[in-house]
């Protein structure tokens, strides 16, 4: 049995398909309140507001983000049983209160708080519903449903990072949440109700006896023997799962101590996060084109392919202090950032099917979470004793290669389970 399939052209989607990848867009753009990316543009201030070291700050981000891990872990599979409509408007509403909620903290216990709501509600649960949608409601258009739900991290990476660095100029860290949770509310929920008012599995499509367009066999899920328990004692899920941590680990400490990184280089932040858009304009370009290559190929036979400009950008962090290795670092790393989304996203399903897919997905992202806490929590420790984020770039090049290595092992396993999966429908 072939794994290679022909790819349908774009103009094949209707129009409520496009509705359904516009409602991931919006979620993954809700997100940007609960990810590193933003929070980090604070670090410097909230730092000097509770009087914490890079270490400290650092740790209690990493405390936060655990727990939120754990959370998902537990509760994630929630998206296998309630509509993503419904989440969704839980999971904006809480992620609206933690922005307000940080615009009036003024203890370092309640900050913890706070930032676990952040993460567990943004960076976690937000973009856990859209993937999950996305990854279930299509087949043939997966990676490139996946790759264009995920441009709202793309348009939050470009536009965020250097307003918030302008509007500090102005307006207080304070202010600046408290209009995030105004934007949320009134803004982006209004627009995900809307967007997720007709899903493919919802009531009014049964009802209407609708059949998905674009579902595996008619509207048949897969891997119905994969449940949570039977995927824990999966070996091939740990392997995916180590390296499924490798980027956001490593790119939540670039942005996350990008005022300690700028400090090293002797840069700026404003030059550092005004380069943002390029890294943006390169990880779309590269996430459509990964797309269109899952739909083709298979997500499985790109994963090796994912860590290599990975490990260069580490390299180029390492070895170049000029200004021009911002944006030549930023547009490397958006190669393999912009390769990610489209390919765990697909992999999952390949590997493990749809039937339960936010089961297995709520774990990958658990582990996810936890490398995004894991990365910054022990960069800032080496930096407080002295080592800082240039040297630990050397290793964490070393580190991806050594996934590239082990994924490259692993391709023969993954394409025998592959095609187990498809056996049923093929």
């Amino acid at each position: 049995m072939s794994l290679v399939s022909p790819s349908p052209p774009l103009s094949e989607l209707t129009a409520r398909q496009w509705q359904w990848i516009g409602a991931g867009l919006m979620m993954t753009f809700a997100s940007m309140g609960g990810q590193t990316l933003f929070i980090a543009q604070f670090n410097s201030d909230i730092r000097a507001h509770f009087g914490l070291t890079d270490g400290q700050f650092a740790g209690l981000y990493t405390v936060a983000t655990l727990f939120s891990a754990i959370l998902i872990a537990v509760i994630g599979q929630v998206t296998d049983k309630l509509g993503p409509r419904f989440l969704a408007i839980i999971c904006t509403v809480g992620l609206a209160l933690m922005a307000l909620a940080m615009s009036m903290v003024d203890h370092w216990v309640l900050l913890c708080l706070v930032l676990f709501g952040l993460r567990f509600f943004g960076q976690g649960m937000l973009p856990h519903i859209a993937q999950t949608a996305m990854a279930r409601w299509f087949n043939r258009f997966r990676g490139r449903a996946l790759a264009f739900s995920q441009m709202g991290y793309t348009a939050g990476e470009a536009l965020l990072p250097f307003i918030i660095t302008v509007s500090l100029l102005s307006l207080s860290w304070r202010d600046i949440w408290a209009i995030g949770a105004g934007f949320l509310i009134i803004i982006m929920l209004p627009l995900i109700i809307f967007l997720l008012r007709d899903p493919p599995d919802g009531k009014r499509a049964k009802a209407r006896g609708d059949i998905n367009p674009d579902a595996a066999d008619g509207n048949a899920l897969t891997g119905d023997d994969w449940k949570r328990r039977k995927v824990l004692r999966d070996p091939l899920f740990y392997a995916l799962a180590f390296g499924a941590m490798t980027l956001p680990a490593l790119a939540t400490i670039y942005f996350f101590h990008q005022a300690h990184l700028v400090g090293v280089k002797g840069w700026s932040v404003s030059t550092y996060t005004a380069w943002f858009p390029i890294m943006s304009v390169t990880g779309v370009s590269v996430s459509i084109l990964t797309g269109f290559l899952v739909d083709r190929f298979g997500a499985f036979r790109l994963l090796p392919f994912m860590y290599l400009p990975i490990g260069i950008a580490c390299l180029i962090m390492a070895s170049l202090n000029d200004v021009w290795a911002i944006p030549l670092f930023l547009m490397v790393l958006a190669m393999g950032g912009g390769m990610a989304p489209s390919v765990f996203g697909a992999l999952w399903a390949e590997m493990y099917g749809t039937t339960h897919i936010g089961a297995v997905r709520s774990l990958a992202i658990a582990v996810m979470v936890f490398a995004s806490a894991a990365g910054p929590g022990i960069a800032g420790g080496l930096i407080d004793v002295g080592i800082n984020l240039v040297t630990q770039s050397w290793f964490n090049a070393v580190y991806c290669l050594g996934i590239t290595v082990l994924y490259l092992l692993l391709q023969g396993r993954m394409a025998a389970r592959k095609s187990e999966l498809m056996a049923p429908i093929g």
